[in-house]
This record gives C-alpha cells, sequence and structure tokens, in this order.
C-alpha cells in the first residue's frame, strides 16, 4: 500500500535511502553520495506532500517523490507534447528484499499521473544507473536526450539520461 509519508518516517526514509546508496556504490554507479539525498530534501518532500511511501505489514519497504517540479535541464529538449504541467517522478528507492516494490512504485506514478488527466510523465536517471534504466524500459520510457555538466548534482564525469511516458488519458 502506497500512502504519503510523514516527518515521523524520516527514520525509514533514512534507512532505505543509506540502503539504496550501498546498492549503487555496489553498482560502481555514484549517483547517490554523501552529497544527494540529504535528510532535508525529504522534509522538503514531505511537507510539500510529494513523498509517497510503500507500506506492507507497517514496514516502510520504499518511497517515490512525484510532482511537477522540472528540472531546468528539461527545457533543452523537444518533448513530443507540451510538458507545462507534467508530473516527474524525483528520487525513488526499494528494499531490494522485497521483489517487485519498484514497479508498483512506477505503476502508482503512472496511475496518478493518469488520474490528474496528465498526458505526459518525465523523469531522469544517471546513465550508469542501469538499475533505473531497466524499470524505465520495463514501463515503455523513452529516453528524449541527455545532459551533462560538472555543476552539483550532476557532477559526476558522465551524463543523465531524461525520460517520457505518454499517458494516455481516455474518458473511462
Amino acid at each position: 500500500m502506497l500512502r504519503k509519508a510523514t516527518r515521523a518516517d524520516i527514520h525509514h526514509i533514512n534507512k532505505l535511502t543509506e540502503m539504496a546508496k550501498s546498492i549503487m556504490a555496489a553498482d560502481q554507479n555514484p549517483q547517490w553520495d554523501h552529497r544527494y539525498p540529504l535528510e532535508k530534501d525529504f522534509y522538503q518532500d514531505i511537507d510539500n506532500g510529494h513523498l509517497y511511501l510503500y507500506e506492507t505489514n507497517d514496514d516502510i519497504i520504499g518511497y517515490i517523490c512525484i510532482n511537477q517540479l522540472q528540472a531546468e535541464w528539461y527545457q533543452q529538449f523537444e518533448w513530443p507534447l507540451s510538458i507545462e504541467h507534467a508530473f516527474v517522478i524525483h528520487r525513488m528507492a526499494a528494499n531490494p528484499e522485497y521483489k517487485g516494490i519498484a514497479q508498483e512504485m512506477m505503476q502508482f506514478a503512472i496511475d496518478i499521473t493518469t488520474e490528474a488527466n496528465i498526458p505526459i510523465l518525465l523523469t531522469d536517471t544517471f546513465s550508469l544507473n542501469s538499475r533505473a534504466q531497466r524499470l524505465f524500459e520495463k514501463f515503455n520510457f523513452k529516453k528524449i536526450g541527455e545532459y551533462e555538466t560538472d555543476e552539483f548534482p550532476f557532477d559526476k564525469d558522465a551524463p543523465f539520461y531524461a525520460y517520457y511516458k505518454l499517458i494516455n488519458n481516455k474518458e473511462k
């Protein structure tokens, strides 16, 4: 079950974040490190109502941040339609001991985008984050381009990839 996160959940969120950072390090993927994401990022997500937790049997085993805040660098691409009101997936982590949680959170993001009648869902990830790329491909996200800079938090000596998914918002 997915629910909105509260400040009382921060310990669980930090634990999942450290788990994700360890997995990324083992994968030779420096996307998340000691500088990002930080507890303050999650407090901001929580306070804005953008962070959702996956909870099962009173265990918090995943989180996903979904909002309409876009990275400035998204503006450089020729999107298939306007991204003015697009939903964007930001931070996401899942406990690997529970199979299928990342897929369920991705489906949740697609579902709330559909329910909001938003025609496009955006996201991005580091070029060395093959786990995220496989997940995006599984859900038919299309890579639109890449961005590379030495400005924090993108100073990783490799590009970040931007993705989109068109959402079918037919009347039900």
